[in-house]
């Protein structure tokens, strides 16, 4: 039976909107109560009624989920070896046409992030993967927020479906964690490296890796080390080395932790709009300035997941500085140092605001106040060495 014709009960299909895959979606009306639905069919080519059953299965779990951020299903079943999904309409299109627009702001990106994590938390605590996220399965609705959708390949944790077994969806391989796409048994962690390659698309505007074919892409996420982000955007790398980390283990171990780490850089990034920052401020509760400088640097360590530390040895090189008779494109270039400085600082990055604080002193401008006020704090020799020159040449 062709689908225009099918016959759900409770529903009345108006005009397809959407296709993908082996699933078609419908504008369409629910009878009792009256409202406009989106129906999306799934027809499996071999009519498997276990393939049926399982989907019904889980779209009964994605109907139980109660989440601002995740697709509101109102019905779902099996209608003539169709399985069908009645859910709410989502006005605002998805992610992937919103990226072939343009790339994101970081606070766009900040946000959407945070909504994402916070529907993942939601769906993990209720003991199902949603294995399959990617900009197309993330919808926006009419007040702008984001709303996942697309459970079709989600499975509890510990049950693999009939659907799933035979491979009649196996997930996009731009988006696959490496332990899924080397076949190994997957966690919520798998969802939140496919997450973080959603990030990494928002920020630059192309996909993580790319290849000729599913096998090279595979190849890369298991294999190949994820670019680093341009210097303009390089204070969300902390967040995104931790989501692409290859090992599980290294990423961040739960949605939940996932959201309250982009909580808080939210709010630095709201506070930084109606606060100008006043170079580093240490904690003032008596605590001498060194242990405030190690305890700022080991809260930020273990919040951002920032495991390097040779960036903060720089008090072992020589200081020299160079022409501080700066030129019209130089002091264009200050500035921008500037501001990536400041930027890192209220993301709680010191040793991205160090290496730019430090670039100010030594390649710009010696007097520089900001810098020397960071540096009065966090290396106070490192400035003993560039005031010293400074005097000289002065």
């Amino acid at each position: 039976m062709s689908e225009e014709l099918l016959k759900i009960p409770n529903f009345k299909l108006i005009k397809e909107i959407g296709q993908g895959g082996m699933a078609k979606v419908y504008l369409g009306e629910q009878l009792e109560p009256t409202r406009q639905v989106a129906v999306k069919i799934v027809s499996p080519s071999s009519n498997d009624p276990k393939i049926l059953e399982d989907l019904q299965q889980e779209g009964n779990t994605v109907a139980q989920f109660n989440h601002p951020n995740i697709v509101t299903v109102f019905a779902c079943g099996v209608v003539e070896k169709h399985y069908y999904l009645a859910m709410e309409i989502l006005p605002g299109g998805d992610l992937k046409q919103k990226l072939e627009k343009s790339t994101l702001e970081d606070a766009e990106v900040l946000k959407i992030m945070k909504e994402m994590s916070s529907a993942l938390a939601h769906s993990h605590h209720r003991k199902t993967l949603h294995r399959d996220i990617k900009p197309e399965n993330i919808m926006f609705n009419e007040e702008g927020q984001a709303v996942l959708l697309d459970f079709g390949i989600a499975k509890a944790q510990g049950k693999v479906s009939e659907f799933t077994r035979i491979g009649a969806v196996v997930g996009t391989p731009h988006y696959m964690s490496p332990e899924r796409a080397l076949g190994k048994e997957i966690d919520e962690r798998s969802d939140l490296y496919a997450l973080g390659v959603v990030m990494y698309e928002m920020l630059i505007g192309k996909k993580l890796f790319e290849g000729d074919d599913t096998f090279a892409i595979s190849y890369a996420h298991v294999h190949e080390p994820p670019p680093n982000l341009p210097e303009e955007k390089s204070a969300l790398q902390p967040i995104l080395d931790k989501l692409l980390a290859k090992s599980p283990d290294d990423r961040y171990q739960s949605a939940d932790q996932l959201t309250s780490i982009l909580e808080k850089w939210i709010r630095k990034l709201e506070s930084s709009d109606s606060t100008a920052t006043q170079g580093f401020m240490p904690i003032s509760d008596g605590r001498s300035k060194s242990m405030q400088l190690i305890i700022y640097i080991l809260s930020a360590v273990i919040a951002l997941g920032v495991v390097g530390f040779g960036g903060w040895y720089i008090t072992r090189e020589k200081v020299e500085l160079k022409n501080q008779n700066l030129t019209p494109a130089q002091k264009l270039e200050l500035n921008t140092k500037r501001k990536a400085a400041n930027t890192f600082l209220r993301m709680e990055n010191y040793d991205g605001a160090a290496i730019n604080f430090k670039s100010i002193l030594t390649d710009y401008d010696c007097k520089d106040e900001d810098a020397r006020s960071f540096m009065k704090d966090f290396d106070p020799e490192y400035l003993q060495k560039v005031l010293k020159v400074c005097t000289n040449e002065e």
